[in-house]
């Protein structure tokens, strides 16, 4: 597979988001512009560039794509007493800067010029025809990319509403894929318009017919006609050339959708073909598996989405790991659920090195097949203690930060600069909640985390912080550098005699449980009964108490292990729970036995060179086997799904006791790569 970047009429021109601002002045605006000039003339001296010329090269290197050289000259504009005066020239900037603010990633500011400039330039009626259909395209892009699609469709179909001939292929392929997860049929019939229109012009390119097939092809997919959506992407693969090694961004869409109809016309083999023209599982070392957060959205609630649905979204990845442009491809349900599952995508993050170790062409159209999960990230053990050191930062008066509840990657570009103006101006307690925040990100490098949680750690010494508070920021400086399943008890056992921590009931209650419990292949402590019976007992905890809960299930395990099931029966009794759910926060089986062997890759995959992961759910039985296991996430699509699930089929884990040894834990998660190198 040799990737290119060829630039051709494609994805980028005929169906993307992405907006090119038309330069050129409409008559009404010109006479505007040349009486302004004419009395900036006559007011002072002539600058060395006047208003007129500076409106020709702002909207010269806005149709040129320079969209910062645009707005340094509107801006310029704007600034001149002559260039406020007039709303209507004060309209027309707005939208064409608007759209290039947008292009820069100012999207907000962007937005807001839209909606500035727009109604004074739709008031002029066809004077302004163009200069409206391309910003009301621009803003369909905006709410499309914030998942509001019936906004986006109302945008495009007054940008369809000024269009006429070839122009309206851009706003018809839009509808087509805004409306595609639609029943009514409208996203085929718009997707059909620009097939027609295209077709019928003899100038129009192979490449420009196979761009428009591709969205009419997968409006198809999406409305249940599998035959001729597959039938129609295959010409489109024609009109690109077929399957060659060589491939440019519009060649891996089509394949890719290819791919999603041979799979749903019971072609399996025709699928991996096309995957595998791709260029999609055929990085080294697959770097898509190294994802710092990755969840799928929940089962049911708002979403409604059921175990059975699942979707192919698309997203592009930056090289500071943060997604954009996420795009849901095939759904088996309705708006809502294409939408659930891009925003959950539009959720996770990598680290800036993992993803920059993706090749600029696959980074830029990725896709995931997704289903949804029954149950959503529980809390580890160290949740109380987190509580305890966030409500001691907001009691002092830090307010929520900024980037709360913001995807890893996004956040950590908040987070830095927090960190050094905390520095810079001597906030202490600032300077602990982003070095805190910065410590417990998963996209910022390993050293920089061990780095900011030191610096966290004596900071909050200095501060005389509660121990609670200083205890969290230890314990998750023991972890920073650990891999998973790897625990250093010495460590926690030596923090649990200083003697501050051990008069802290919070604290001392959270290190017990973690020395107690056990890790991949690491069994409990020879005093853990003793260490759990100090949490269960201790009177300054309530009955309920999620750490005691977990203490109380981890006893009734250890005194089922031993036989005695009437104690293990009772300290059961005592947690509250029904026998299907897990500890309130931190307890989970832990694996004894993976079950992975060579004799797990698929031929197929290892036959085409594939390598790639899937993310598994399965419940745990009381005596450790694995149920149900099912991929809720995989890359490429198709391709590990009956692989990922078989290999947690044989998984082990730790026996849990329950009283009619049913389930110990349901919807558990676990993820496998598949390398053909040491798998």
């Amino acid at each position: 597979m040799k990737p290119t970047r060829k630039e051709k009429c494609g994805r980028h021109d005929a169906s993307s988001h992405a907006f090119v601002m038309a330069g050129g002045k409409t008559p009404m605006l010109a006479t505007i512009l040349h009486v302004l000039a004419a009395g900036q003339a006559a007011a002072a001296p002539a600058p060395a560039t006047n208003l007129q010329q500076l409106f020709d090269r702002a909207n010269e290197s806005a149709a040129n794509g320079k969209c910062e050289d645009a707005v340094r000259d509107y801006a310029s504009i704007e600034a001149r007493p002559q260039g406020r005066k007039n709303a209507l020239l004060t309209g027309a900037i707005d939208v064409r800067k608007g759209a290039c603010l947008i292009s820069l990633g100012r999207v907000e500011e962007g937005e807001a010029a839209l909606r500035r400039g727009l109604p004074v330039l739709t008031a002029q009626g066809v004077e302004f025809t163009k200069d409206v259909r391309d910003g009301q395209m621009a803003l369909g892009g905006v709410l499309m990319r914030r998942f509001d699609y019936a906004g986006a469709a109302t945008a495009y179909r007054e940008a369809l509403q000024r269009s006429q001939g070839a122009d309206r292929i851009k706003p018809l392929m839009q509808l087509g894929q805004t409306l595609s997860f639609d029943g009514d049929g409208a996203a085929v019939r718009y997707a059909a318009e620009a097939r027609s229109i295209v077709f019928a012009d003899p100038t129009m390119s192979k490449d420009s017919k196979a761009a428009v097939q591709t969205i009419y092809g997968r409006t198809l997919l999406n409305q249940g006609q599998l035959k001729e959506a597959y039938a129609e992407l295959k010409e489109g693969l024609k009109n690109q050339g077929g399957l060659t090694n060589r491939v440019d961004i519009s060649d891996i869409v089509t394949r890719s959708d290819l791919a999603i109809a041979a799979m749903l016309n019971g072609d399996k083999e025709g699928a991996r073909r096309y995957l595998a023209y791709t260029g999609a599982g055929r990085m080294r070392d697959t770097p898509f598996s190294r994802a710092a957060s990755m969840q799928p959205p929940l089962c049911g609630g708002a979403t409604g989405l059921k175990p059975e649905d699942f979707a192919i979204v698309e997203f592009s990845l930056g090289e500071d790991g943060a997604i954009s442009g996420v795009l849901p491809i095939y759904t088996t349900g309705g708006r809502n659920v294409a939408i659930a599952f891009a925003q959950a995508v539009s959720e996770w993050s990598w680290k800036p090195e993992d993803a920059k170790a993706v090749p600029p062409l696959f980074r830029f159209a990725t896709r995931v097949e997704l289903r949804c999960t029954r149950v959503g990230e529980r809390p580890d053990l160290t949740a109380p203690l987190a509580e305890q050191f966030h409500a001691w930062l907001a009691g002092a008066g830090k307010r929520e930060p900024a980037w709360s509840g913001m995807p890893d990657a996004a956040a950590i570009a908040l987070i830095r600069p927090a960190v050094e103006q905390a520095r810079a101006s001597g906030d202490r307690l600032a300077l602990i909640q982003a070095l805190a925040a910065l410590g417990d990100n998963r996209a910022a490098a390993d050293k920089e985390r061990t780095d900011a949680l030191d610096e966290a750690m004596r900071s909050a010494a200095a501060a005389q912080a509660p121990v609670a508070a200083s205890t969290y920021l230890t314990v998750k400086r023991t972890y920073a550098d650990r891999d998973w399943g790897k625990r250093d008890r010495t460590g926690l056992r030596t923090l649990l005699s200083v003697p501050a921590v051990a008069s802290d009931p919070l604290s001392a209650a959270t290190l017990r449980l973690l020395v107690a419990v056990p890790g991949y292949r690491q069994s409990r402590p020879a005093d853990a009964m003793a260490l759990l019976e100090s949490v269960t007992e201790a009177s300054s905890l309530p009955a309920q108490h999620p750490l005691k809960v977990n203490a109380l299930l981890q006893q009734a395990t250890i005194l089922a292990d031993k036989g005695d099931l009437v104690a293990a029966r009772a300290r059961f009794d005592r947690t509250g729970l029904d026998e299907g759910q897990c500890a309130l926060i931190g307890l989970k089986p832990a694996m004894r036995r993976s079950g992975v062997s060579s004799s797990d890759y698929p031929m197929e995959a290892q036959r085409m060179g594939f390598e790639g992961w899937g993310m598994t759910e399965f419940d745990i039985a009381a005596d450790g086997r694995t149920i149900a296991p099912r991929v809720i996430a995989a890359y490429p699509p198709f391709v590990f799904n009956e692989a990922a699930a078989g290999v947690f089929r044989g998984a082990r884990y730790e026996s849990s006791y329950r009283p009619s040894g049913g389930l110990a834990c349901t919807a558990e998660q676990a993820s496998i790569t598949f390398q053909l190198s040491g798998f």
